[in-house]
């Protein structure tokens, strides 16, 4: 049912149906009626109405497909598990609203320009973009597709295509009708880019080449119409870069390569000349996506794709920016230094490994001894020289003695000509990187994407030299240079790494990395502070570690923490009450009250209680303020801003680029402010120190119910929920499957559901101290030991469903008492008298229909999937059945405490064995 492949040969702007509509009005519908048209033959019939002008038969036809359309979610009607099929019916009927839009147009009764709004294919003014100004204005990479399965979607890749028809032949329809023939003809062309732009990410390059073919024959046929002035010269140019685009989806670099290099030897001249801009866009272009496919197929040196290519492209992006400024040049000049950036930070690291590599340390001692070796045969040269001149039987071994010299003279001089080299190239490379990549987040907008990679790069490249004497100069002064313009926003994701670099300054420069890293962290948390100033407060509690974390004694581990670091988060505290805006520091009062409470309540030793009390817990009893923090505390001591009240703790409003949160006295957008708690709070069954349980009320009624613990330290925990978070924006950018086009092209949000939505569930984590903190408490979730195993007042799955098998505990008995020859002997016994059992959790909680049983364990196996891959990668240890939970609503897992990672527990292990 695909359109078949036209050739160039034919009419264009011919308007007969195509081929879609004659081969499903045959074949007929999935769920078409025996006696009614189908909805291909009734939208066939429709547009060979609207061709004729018949606008009442068209509007006939329409309402034939509706009904057919309307009869097939009638037979889906009642069925959950049909609901995955009704994206196609959906498509359909917003089909039938285009043709219904295209209806009140010919009659008159709507503007064109409004039909073409909202297909966005012209802006709010009505104006149309060119085809020279759409081809160079559009992403870089958006037709550098992947091929993707596209046939678990066939059915509704064909709705999608039918769309993508209708609106083409509407388009042409319109051209012969419509008084504005100039913008209906630059809109059906740009109809035909997307097509094209849309069949190359799915991976239907053959549609893609299909409809580049269509759309150059549109611009020829276009051309020779009064309508020719609106199309540039180079517009050969431009297609010809097009198919480039298409080959790279097909593998085929070397063709696409060699078309780069073409359209750049033919505009190499116009780099100085007086140029129009689309030249310059082009050669631009040419010269970015040239180098980025150079670097695919590694065709050239590194030193000739940077020079050649990426360099320039990025600076002639930079000038037409700077001189000729419009909506697309910040994007077009930020790729390109992005790209530029990225290459130079890779030819960096190359050299930085080399140089510090066994390799590189080895060749340094041989030089070293070869230069050497070149003083003592210098001075022995000298000797025999004089021995020479009074007798001519040493000349012999005067000249040998003399050749050895000069070789080491010129060995000698290769090597400090090579350091010499690698120095200044990694100076080099590493200047060109700070500089692309300040450059390119100065005019990056918060549309573009997969920039948070460049600027973990960026941060590391300023953290891994902000201290080496011979490269500190360059990085420091970039970020000061550079920190003021790029907005603050980008680096808030990086909050704990900047925050925990923070120390005394070793001089008084006001160049130095700690005084620019001050100056960068004042200004994160004056425009955004309810995402900076919980993490400075705690940096400044470095010292309210109570008796230790983790059986290290409070002396101890406070000589691990500093005292210099402490002192320094003050300072900056005192610098941000000096200079930010009165709403934060009224904010920093209201903070430093609730986490103070917070403290106060995880350090509170619950050992007298405990055994007798665990639920309900008095916090005027405990002489706890927590609960009345807000409002001064039960002794009035506590100074808080009744205006100006913090957001729930362990969830912080949204990043708003434009870091507009309001004045303080409201609630931020996607947040809630803290209005008071419980007036008791609970503790957990078990633990090692028992955490509290608390219930803290939102500004909009709702209720958080949170994890107080103490004499833990939760930082690393909250690291790895930001590498989480990290994870799963990799993983929405991925797009895992590839077909998220619906969304792209229909703007259906339910289309989601054909993603396989690989992620990781996250919870919010706010580290109070060293020893204290508070997490958000996931609702719906339980341990999985807590359903596998008998615990207190409730059965375990085990016990349920095998009831004459052994038990956790006798299991775990007998195991215990094996010896190391009969330990396998054993694990072999227990597994015939201990069966697995969680296939029951599906019938328990999703019996409600077989969709809702068959998603939960789809969902489980996924979760499953990407959880064990990070935990993989990042060494997660201790996961024991009550440290994984699984969510009784959806079937995911949840991995919670991250007390050990990066490999921690085989550390252990080997020290327990030594």
């Amino acid at each position: 049912t695909e359109t078949e492949t036209e050739t160039e040969t034919e009419t264009e702007t011919e308007t007969s149906p195509p081929t879609i509509f004659a081969s499903g009005m045959t074949a007929g519908d999935k769920f078409s009626r025996q006696h009614a048209p189908s909805f291909y033959e009734s939208v066939y019939q429709s547009i060979t109405s609207l061709i004729q002008m018949d606008l009442v038969g068209g509007r006939s036809h329409i309402l034939e497909a509706r009904k057919s359309v309307i009869s097939d979610l009638g037979y889906l009607a009642g069925s959950e598990s049909k609901l995955r099929s009704v994206a196609a019916p959906v498509s359909k009927l917003s089909v039938l609203g285009n043709l219904d839009d295209v209806v009140k147009v010919l009659e008159g009764s709507t503007p064109s320009t409004l039909l073409l709004n909202q297909w966005g294919l012209c802006d709010n003014g009505g104006n149309v973009q060119r085809v020279g100004t759409l081809l160079l204005n559009s992403d870089p990479g958006s037709s550098h597709g992947k091929v993707t399965n596209q046939k678990s979607d066939a059915l509704m890749f064909r709705s999608l295509e039918t769309a993508q028809c209708v609106k083409e032949l509407c388009l042409k329809i319109l051209i012969k009708e419509s008084p504005d023939r100039r913008n209906t003809t630059h809109a059906l062309i740009s109809q035909v880019y997307k097509s094209c732009c849309l069949y190359s990410e799915l991976g239907r390059h053959d549609l893609a080449k299909v409809a580049l073919s269509r759309m150059r024959s549109l611009v020829d046929s276009f051309k020779s119409s009064e309508f020719r002035d609106d199309f540039p010269n180079t517009l050969p140019l431009i297609l010809h870069l097009e198919d480039a685009k298409i080959m790279t989806c097909q593998n085929n670099f070397d063709t696409a390569i060699t078309h780069c290099k073409m359209i750049v030897n033919h505009l190499k001249n116009y780099v100085t000349g007086a140029i129009d801009q689309d030249n310059r866009q082009l050669l631009a272009k040419s010269l970015l996506l040239g180098g980025i496919w150079m670097t695919h197929q590694n065709v050239d040196s590194a030193k000739v794709i940077l020079s050649s290519f990426f360099q320039k492209a990025a600076e002639l992006a930079l000038d037409i920016h700077n001189k000729t400024p419009s909506d697309s040049s910040p994007a077009q000049a930020s790729a390109a230094c992005f790209k530029l950036g990225e290459f130079a930070a890779n030819l960096y690291s190359s050299l930085d490994a080399r140089t510090t590599s066994d390799t590189w340390k080895r060749r340094n001692i041989a030089v070293a001894e070869r230069r050497r070796e070149l003083e003592v045969c210098s001075g022995e040269v000298k000797k025999l020289e004089k021995k020479a001149r009074r007798s001519s039987d040493n000349m012999d071994a005067f000249n040998e003695l003399w050749i050895h010299r000069e070789t080491l003279k010129r060995e000698v001089t290769m090597d400090e000509r090579e350091t010499r080299s690698v120095e200044t190239s990694i100076k080099s490379y590493l200047f060109m990187a700070m500089k692309s990549y300040c450059s390119a987040l100065k005019l990056s907008t918060p549309t573009t994407t997969d920039v948070s990679k460049h600027v973990f790069r960026l941060v590391s490249l300023w953290f891994k030299n902000c201290d080496k004497q011979e490269t500190k100069a360059i990085v420091n002064e970039e970020i000061d240079l550079n920190s003021s313009t790029i907005p603050s926003y980008r680096f808030v994701p990086l909050i704990y790494q900047l925050f925990s670099r923070i120390d005394s300054p070793v001089d008084d420069d006001e160049n130095s990395f700690q005084r620019i890293l001050r100056r960068l962290v004042v200004k994160i948390c004056a425009e955004h502070p309810y995402h900076g100033i919980v993490q400075l407060i705690a940096l400044s509690n470095g010292k309210r570690v109570g008796s230790g974390v983790s059986g290290r004694h409070a002396t101890a581990y406070l000589d691990n923490v500093g005292d210099a670091k402490v002192e320094a988060a003050k300072c900056v505290l005192q610098d941000l009450r000096k200079h930010g805006p009165d709403y934060v520091v009224a904010l920093m009062g209201s903070y430093e009250c609730l986490m103070d409470a917070y403290i106060d309540l995880a350090l509170y030793s619950t050992t007298k209680i405990q055994d007798k009390q665990t639920e309900g817990i008095s916090f005027s009893k405990c002489k706890l303020d927590l609960d009345v923090c807000m409002s001064g505390g039960r002794r009035g001591n506590r100074n808080t801003s009744i205006t100006n009240m913090p957001v729930i703790i362990t969830q912080p409003p949204p990043v708003r680029p434009d870091a507009k949160y309001g004045d303080g006295k409201e609630d931020p957008l996607g947040a809630e402010r803290v209005v008071g708690f419980n007036s008791t709070f609970d503790l957990t069954p078990s633990g090692i120190h028992r955490p509290k349980i608390v219930k803290c009320h939102g500004s909009k009624g709702t209720i958080f119910k949170q994890l107080v613990k103490g004499e833990d330290d939760l930082r690393q925990d909250a690291i790895m929920q930001q590498v989480f978070g990290t994870v799963n924006d990799l993983l929405r950018q991925e797009d895992s499957n590839g077909n998220d086009f619906t969304r792209k092209s229909m703007g259906v949000s339910m289309f989601a559901s054909s993603s396989r939505r690989l992620k990781l569930i996250t919870y919010g984590i706010a580290p109070l101290s060293p020893a204290s903190g508070v997490l958000e408490w996931v609702n719906d979730t339980m341990a999985f030991g807590d359903f596998l195993t008998d615990s207190k007042g409730r059965v375990g799955a085990h016990s349920k469903y095998f009831p004459g098998e052994w038990g956790s505990v006798a299991c775990r008995k007998y195991y215990d008492n094996a010896t190391a020859e009969t330990r396998r002997q054993v694990f072999d016994q227990i597994c015939d008298n201990f069966s697995p059992v969680f296939r029951f959790f599906f019938l328990e909680y999703f019996s409600s229909s077989m969709e809702a049983w068959y998603t939960a364990r789809m969902s489980y196996t996924r979760s499953c999937a990407v959880n064990s891959i990070v935990g993989h990668i990042l060494g997660i240890g201790d996961r024991h059945t009550q440290n994984i939970l699984v969510h009784t609503k959806t079937g995911e897992i949840v991995h919670i405490d991250f007390g050990i990672v990066f490999e921690q527990g085989k550390v252990r292990l080997f020290f327990v064995v030594l």
